[in-house]
């Protein structure tokens, strides 16, 4: 969930139906008003800040860390972050900026940060480390060997690219075990908010979409993703690790969405999905 999307009175329509919350660090654009260019925090600061206030209602929060953003003198403040009872984070590597270039950033790869990250906390009580994979990567086994380099760093789990059926996702996660990942891998099923946004986020994020997808879309844009994702949950729930929401609609209130899918779901007898989240093993 975008924390400035949430309309926070809606939050209790997820309570007890979903195991917990991923709150993304996506970059601003110089047009948002909520976070105009002059308020310099980070993408990452506001993950933080918004998950230890999802985490205060109850909710098991996960904020995202990138190598976008961290440096190293904030390793520092994990161990405060996880006294306080942020026990989860995913890393990723982020959007980069306008002009950005990657010899400014402290962490040039996702595993150094996993690694980085788990070295702090030696010895002790550590959080649990989610990490991304691309099941789309036009070159795969360059994808598997990344991946794989991330969960010998420390990764405790996997969280695959949006998907709308198990349309060539289970087969890379055939792929991915095939070479000795064996951390649990979490399906990401995004919800399409009609056949332009579809569209859209298919292209940016190179997402190939079946035609049937599209059809069922394009004749009904909100029920038909809806129901396309319930069918997808049914088929995927029992042969991956768990499932992980998205709402590819990023300008609105997620929640009555999920609830929404939430509801077609357990109408077909399931009754819990993790929505964009792994509970800590």
């Amino acid at each position: 969930m975008i924390p400035d999307r949430v309309v926070p009175a809606h939050l209790p329509l997820l309570d007890g139906r979903v195991d917990a919350v991923t709150i993304p660090a996506l970059r601003s654009r110089e047009n948002d008003p909520s976070y105009p260019v002059e308020f310099h925090v980070t993408p990452q600061a506001r993950s933080i800040a918004s998950a230890c206030i999802v985490k205060s209602t109850g909710f098991e929060a996960i904020p995202s860390l990138t190598c976008r953003d961290f440096r190293r003198s904030d390793l520092g403040h994990l161990q405060l972050l996880f006294k306080k009872g942020l026990e989860n984070f995913l890393v990723v590597f982020g959007d980069p900026y306008p002009g950005y270039s990657i010899e400014n950033y402290d962490f040039k790869r996702a595993e150094d940060l996993i690694r980085a990250i788990r070295s702090t906390f030696e010895g002790q009580q550590r959080p649990c480390i989610g990490a991304v994979t691309n099941q789309y990567a036009l070159d795969r086994d360059r994808e598997i060997s990344r991946t794989t380099s991330k969960v010998e760093a420390g990764a405790d789990y996997l969280v695959t690219n949006s998907a709308f059926d198990d349309y060539f996702v289970l087969e890379y996660i055939d792929s991915l075990r095939t070479n000795g990942v064996k951390v649990p891998v979490f399906v990401q099923l995004s919800i399409p908010n009609g056949l332009n946004n579809l569209l859209f986020v298919s292209k940016r994020f190179g997402i190939p979409v079946p035609e049937r997808v599209k059809q069922t879309v394009s004749r009904n844009p909100f029920g038909g993703g809806v129901h396309l994702i319930a069918q997808a949950y049914a088929g995927l729930h029992n042969e991956v690790s768990g499932v992980h929401l998205s709402y590819l609609y990023r300008s609105h209130n997620p929640i009555p969405t999920y609830t929404h899918l939430l509801d077609a779901i357990e109408t077909d007898g399931q009754l819990v999905v993790s929505l964009k989240a792994t509970l800590r093993q």
